[in-house]
């Protein structure tokens, strides 16, 4: 069997990936049950409570998806947050919420030379991608259509949190997308470099591949050409299937590969259940880049 290039320590990064190698590997999803949505609802509901406990006068609204918060211009995540804070107690997790987030609260919107020098923000951004509902519910995001459910974005990284970048924050700047996206594409590829790629056959015929972490980023390395070579040099192919169910993990798979419909169903599962839901879309990867698959191809893998 095919083993990983590099051999680490278990880490919470190398844990989440065995989990969804192990998972995909032997057709059992056994993702976690729960309702995803209403606990990032109870969570922001929890935020916003603090917020305004501490600073009366703040302005703080729900754009609309439950992972994110309004302070003026700026639209603040709010899942790596939830994600640190789980296991901390009441004290310790208000403490921290207003360490992460009170910075960002003002009673009214801050005038524009206030927000972030570009020089000073570019080695932060890093290329997202996000569901379509993020797009219709926070209509001033920055981002470009990638595919039917999907959309991709620009994120200002912090240690426990992202912040999608906005109109206002990309009028202050004053560059252009293309710009923005290569420096943020530039960034999370230097990032990916020596990103666990785990490799096993899928049965007779055919290999399948998974890169899942916690960082937030591993959908969203489908952008980098580089790792999606790296991918395809690993399951020998010149062209596979790869799919992006959510936020944390990247699924591909020789196109001719056994039970390739059971992956397929593997991919629906994940985004059924989360968390960090992106799509159950399925997309064909070469050097001559991405496009989604066919109804020939889809029919292939029942669908």
């Amino acid at each position: 069997m095919p083993r990983p290039d590099r051999h680490r320590r278990p880490t919470r990064r190398t844990a989440l990936a065995m989990a969804a190698w192990s998972c995909v590997a032997h057709a059992n999803p056994g993702l976690a049950a729960g309702n995803d949505s209403a606990d990032a609802e109870a969570f922001r509901d929890e935020v916003i409570e603090i917020l305004r406990s501490e600073y009366p006068d703040a302005v703080v609204t729900r754009p609309g998806h439950p992972d994110f918060i309004r302070s003026g211009p700026f639209v603040l995540n709010l899942g790596h947050l939830r994600q640190g804070v789980a296991n901390l107690s009441d004290a310790e997790r208000r403490t921290t919420i207003l360490k992460i987030i009170g910075p960002h609260v003002a009673a009214k919107p801050p005038p524009s030379g206030t927000i972030e020098p570009f020089v000073r923000a570019a080695t932060r951004l890093r290329i997202q991608l996000v569901p379509h509902e993020y797009r219709e519910q926070a209509p001033e995001l920055i981002c470009r259509r990638f595919s039917e459910k999907l959309w991709v974005a620009y994120a200002l990284d912090e240690s426990n949190r992202y912040q999608l970048v906005t109109q206002p924050i990309f009028d202050a700047w004053g560059i252009d997308q293309a710009k923005l996206e290569k420096v943020a594409a530039d960034n999370l590829e230097k990032e990916s470099d020596g990103v666990e790629i785990r490799i096993s056959p899928t049965g007779a015929k055919g290999h399948f591949a998974s890169v899942a972490d916690e960082s937030g980023y591993a959908a969203a390395r489908i952008l980098l050409p580089a790792i999606m070579d790296q991918i395809r040099t690993g399951l020998r192919t010149t062209g596979m299937v790869v799919a992006v169910p959510t936020r944390n993990i990247l699924i591909a798979w020789d196109p001719e590969s056994e039970g390739r419909d059971r992956l397929a169903r593997i991919v629906t599962d994940y985004v059924r259940k989360g968390p960090y839901r992106r799509s159950s879309e399925l997309f064909h990867s070469s050097a001559d880049g991405l496009r989604p698959l066919g109804l020939a191809e889809l029919a292939q893998h029942g669908r």
